[in-house]
């Protein structure tokens, strides 16, 4: 049976890329399958900062505590106000923080546009995917200065990353008409008949 990519099957992918053998367990004590996933760890991170439709949220509620201060999870990597404000929103030692108004302090809740990270194994194939070719291309520049392996991996790198943009817009279902939330506000032409006078006479002699 089929089976989604786990974080031990992207490892090994990254392995086996320059010529390591395979592991069975990522607490193995290996240096190389540590840096492995490390790399895997550092290339996630940098993938999902981009803002995908999987991990992008809109106006997600925020809300403040009884001192007025909002603390951001740390799985956040980037947020912004939801819609024009006067507002510029920033996290500062772990908190929001508003540059405008120089304050940590708000009131009520905060609706905000969120990147989150996810764990690996949460993200959907085409996201993995794209992250183990890449994840593979920097291992195999960093470990073994492998030109060849990086040239090669590059162009799968190249059609993984096609393949998630097309996995991206398929998901978002992205139009120059949508609203920056994502949902359709547009209503297309719809004919309808000239009322006449000539209509109307006809409608009296009915």
């Amino acid at each position: 049976m089929a089976t989604k990519t786990t974080k031990l099957a992207a490892v090994n992918r990254i392995l086996t890329n320059v010529g390591q053998a395979p592991t069975t367990n990522l607490e193995d004590g290996n240096p190389l399958v540590e840096m492995a996933e490390v790399v895997l760890s550092e290339v996630n991170i940098a993938v999902q900062s981009e803002g995908w439709i999987f991990n992008t949220e809109y106006a997600y509620p925020f809300t403040a505590d009884s001192s007025g201060c909002i603390a951001i999870p740390t799985n956040v990597l980037a947020l912004d106000s939801n819609g024009p404000t006067n507002s510029f929103l920033v996290i500062r030692s772990g908190k929001l923080y508003d540059k405008a108004a120089h304050t940590y302090t708000f009131a009520g809740t905060q609706n905000l546009d969120v990147t989150w990270l996810f764990d690996f194994e949460d993200l959907p194939e085409a996201a993995k995917e794209y992250i183990t070719i890449r994840a593979g291309n920097v291992f195999a520049g960093r470990s073994v200065g492998s030109s060849e392996a990086v040239a090669f991996g590059q162009r799968e790198e190249v059609m993984s990353r096609a393949t998630l943009m097309e996995y991206d817009t398929q998901q978002g279902d992205y139009s120059i008409f949508n609203t920056n939330d994502g949902y359709t506000q547009y209503n297309s032409y719809k004919p309808c008949l000239l009322y006449t006078s000539d209509a109307a006479d006809e409608e009296d002699s009915v």
